[in-house]
């Protein structure tokens, strides 16, 4: 009877888990970090998609933790 449950709750735990990671794989976000340097603005991103393609956000700063954009 415990092997049935314990069998049981690893299903229902791995389906959770892949779902949420299935989720979070398509709603991914590239962030950008912006250095102001002479009066340019220089961007650094990590990705392989070139930055027009895709919908950039830059960078939260130290202890902004909720961003309000206005769209």
């Amino acid at each position: 009877m415990h092997k049935m449950k314990i069998f049981i709750t690893g299903c229902i735990f791995s389906s959770l888990f892949t779902g949420a990671w299935f989720v979070n794989e398509k709603l991914r976000r590239e962030y950008v970090e912006q250095i102001v340097f002479e009066e340019s603005i220089i961007e650094l991103t990590n990705t392989e998609t070139p930055i027009e393609e895709i919908n950039v956000f830059e960078k939260f700063g130290p202890r902004e933790y909720v961003r309000v954009v206005l769209k």
